[in-house]
Parts: C-alpha cells; sequence; structure tokens
C-alpha cells in the first residue's frame, strides 16, 4: 500500500476493477485512488475496501504530504494543527488500522517519508520541521512495538527533490544552483527517480536487519 503526494493517492497491486468511491485508474502496476487524507471517513472506507480486496498488506509506504511556508509570527494554530493533520495524522491511522493486516502477514515493512529538513531546520518552515521531526519519533516508537511480529519500520528523509509542485512554487534557477553547487555534496539535481532504489531497497528483504532506521537521501546537503 502506497500512500503518494499530490491528490494523495492509495495504490495497491490488483489486476482487478475495484468500485471505489472517486477517481480510479488501472495500470499493470496498481490502482490508484485519488482522496483527502484529512477526511477521516475517506480514509477509514477506503482502508476498509482495501483490507477487503488484500486481507494481507507486508509493505506500507506513508507518503503524502505538504510544505508551506509560514513566518512564526503570522502561523496561526489551525494552520499548524492543520498541517499535522495533513502530514503526521493519517500516517498514524493507516498505520493503526493496517497493522494487524500487516501482522497477519508474517510480518512487512512500514517505510514512513520524513525529511533532510529536519537537521537544516528552515526559519520558515518550522511546523513541517516539526511534522517531519514527528514522523522519526512515530517510526523509532512503533519498531519497537512490532518488531516481535517481523515488522520493519523505516524513514526515508529526502532533499530538495524536484517535483513538479516544487518546479511550480519553489524552485529558482538561482536556488537550484546554490542548492547543488554549494550546499549539497554532490552536485546532481535530485529527482523523485533518485528516492526509488531506497524505497525499494527497505520494502525488500534485502533490508530485513534494518529497523528504526531513518536514511536521508538528499546528496549529502544535511549533516545528521
Amino acid at each position: 500500500i502506497v500512500q503518494g503526494v499530490g491528490f494523495r493517492p492509495f495504490i495497491w497491486r490488483t489486476a482487478k476493477k475495484l468500485d471505489l468511491k472517486g477517481s480510479v485508474t488501472n495500470t499493470t502496476e496498481g490502482v490508484l485512488i485519488k482522496i483527502n487524507v484529512r477526511d477521516r471517513k475517506q480514509l477509514l472506507e477506503l482502508i476498509s475496501k482495501i483490507k477487503k480486496e488484500k486481507p494481507a498488506v507486508n509493505i506500507i509506504i506513508n507518503n503524502a504530504g505538504y510544505d508551506p511556508r509560514y513566518s512564526v509570527l503570522d502561523m496561526t494554530e489551525k494552520e499548524w494543527n492543520d498541517l499535522f493533520q495533513l502530514n503526521v495524522v493519517h500516517y498514524f491511522i493507516t498505520c493503526r488500522e493496517l497493522l494487524e493486516s500487516t501482522i497477519e502477514a508474517g510480518g512487512g515493512s512500514i517505510i514512513m517519508t520524513s525529511s533532510h529538513l529536519v537537521w537544516i531546520a528552515k526559519p520558515n518552515l518550522i511546523a513541517y520541521n516539526a511534522t517531519k521531526a514527528a514522523i522519526i519519533g512515530m517510526v523509532r516508537s512503533l519498531a519497537e512495538a512490532v518488531g516481535k511480529h517481523n515488522i520493519r519500520v523505516n524513514a526515508v528523509a529526502p532533499g530538495w527533490i524536484m517535483t513538479e509542485r516544487q518546479l511550480k512554487q519553489w524552485v529558482t534557477p538561482e536556488a537550484k544552483k546554490k542548492t547543488m553547487e554549494e550546499l549539497q555534496c554532490l552536485p546532481i539535481s535530485l529527482t523523485p527517480q533518485e528516492l526509488v532504489g531506497t524505497y525499494l531497497f527497505l520494502a525488500s528483504d534485502s533490508s530485513k536487519a534494518i529497523t528504526r532506521q531513518t536514511i536521508v537521501v538528499d546528496a549529502g546537503y544535511a549533516h545528521s
């Protein structure tokens, strides 16, 4: 099961057409369903349908999130709480609701997406940094709780990934050049493709002895 970005889709491997509320796209790799992960009712209904379709879930990837910029003097409590709802709460709900299925599968891997900004700590991203630090705390505690069931729990902390939204909202030629040439150890542009190998590794048996860890994928920007 994968939670994604953008419209926060859930994806799982299946060959069947599912009668689910929302936009559904069938591919050879799985089914894409667009929902609002902040809507608890929508989220729980979808997870319930997933459990009926696939009772044993052995890989869960929590990935949805958003990174708005706020001045500490201007940010409201509602904006703070809404960001935790979007970036953290549904991670917990998804794990709680699917954990029994993963135990029944005989174990598996839970992967959560944090951020290298936990270490870099940008001043206009205080709330975002707090949500991503909370995810690392959740990973460490959850790993302790479920390890006896052969379930691994880890986090991936990406750097500044050149997603479509980042390119539209935040990336400038000057900022990208400075990041690549002055802030990163490796002078490369990070795209979603640079993350694929890390997620696949943590989802596979190659990482069967790794749990409670956070892997930073940011070309050497953060000094964790």
